[in-house]
């Protein structure tokens, strides 16, 4: 009986830092981020180079807080698409134009073009 309860326990711990794992932990937002990434066509790398370049303090930061405002893909790329449009113009002020980035400009610009309509 008292290892039932030991093992329960055990379980609740478990359960409580994984909770909070997921929630705060480093990788919170970045399964949200690959979502978002996929749903537009960009590929990751790219995305979160972008991002990380064009975002206003921690980008995982930006993800998790887009993930808990439980908006659909559609709307959280849209609500993107200033970051990563920013992300563009950094890097190619910095390293010229990239292939790459070239790829998913048109892409920023259509969701950049939605979120600009929406204000």
């Amino acid at each position: 009986m008292v290892h039932i309860q030991a093992v329960i326990g055990f379980l609740i711990l478990v359960a409580l830092a994984v909770f909070f794992w997921r929630r705060y932990g480093i990788g919170s937002g970045r399964a949200f981020g690959n979502r978002l990434a996929a749903h537009n066509g960009i590929p990751k790398n790219t995305f979160y180079y972008l991002l990380e370049n064009g975002v206003k303090g921690s980008s995982r930061e930006f993800l998790a807080s887009l993930e808990q405002s439980n908006l659909s893909l559609d709307q959280a790329s849209v609500a993107i698409a200033p970051s990563l449009s920013r992300g563009i113009e950094r890097l190619e002020a910095r390293f010229g134009t990239q292939e790459m980035y070239d790829k998913a400009k048109p892409i920023v610009a259509r969701l950049l073009a939605e979120s600009e309509q929406k204000t």
